[in-house]
């Protein structure tokens, strides 16, 4: 039973990077000329990547060691109430890059102490980037950008919320399971 345990868990953990190996090796058979230029596009991908990759795990490092947990926990934390919701939405909403730079990043926030509405409302937020607004204005209309900035904007704080209500419950719950261990 233990090694059944252990698989799934090790299934769980890493079922996307399983996936793609098994997609590749199907690949392989079905089309063994398609599968290595598939390969070919995945390392050219992954070496553009790579560099950022690391230069953010790096900073998600720093930010961990000299931002101490006192101090995103007193600005991120449920103890600053509105004040971090709104931050958060400002953050999100003059945030740039990519989704893997940004995951890392608010994973090392919450870490950090940052509450689970935080997190939530800036990926809402992060949604708007506000320098894209003029390129968003010009093919889709003024209209469109001011009433779907308003909307994300406007929901993002109630979606944190109830997206940390929601996942306090569950972490109180689980918590309360016997011989549950927090991995």
């Amino acid at each position: 039973m233990s090694r059944l345990r252990d698989f799934l868990r090790f299934f769980g953990a890493h079922w996307l990077l399983l996936l793609a190996i098994a997609l590749y090796l199907w690949a392989v058979v079905v089309s063994p000329e398609r599968a290595a230029a598939a390969a070919t596009v995945s390392v050219r991908s992954l070496l553009s990547v790579a560099l950022l990759v690391l230069a953010v795990m790096g900073l998600v490092g720093i930010l961990q060691v000299w931002i101490s947990r006192d101090l995103v926990a007193r600005m991120l934390g449920k103890e600053a109430g509105l004040k971090a919701l709104l931050l958060a939405a400002v953050c999100g909403m003059v945030l740039i890059g990519p989704a893997y730079i940004v995951f890392p990043l608010l994973m090392s926030l919450r870490l950090q102490g940052a509450r689970w509405a935080v997190i939530v409302i800036v990926l809402a937020s992060y949604t708007v980037k506000l320098h894209m607004i003029p390129l968003e204005v010009g093919f889709l209309g003024w209209q469109f950008s001011l009433l779907r900035i308003v909307l994300t904007l406007v929901f993002a704080i109630p979606s944190g919320l109830a997206m940390e209500a929601f996942l306090d419950t569950f972490e109180t719950n689980r918590s309360s399971l016997p011989g549950d261990a927090h991995d």
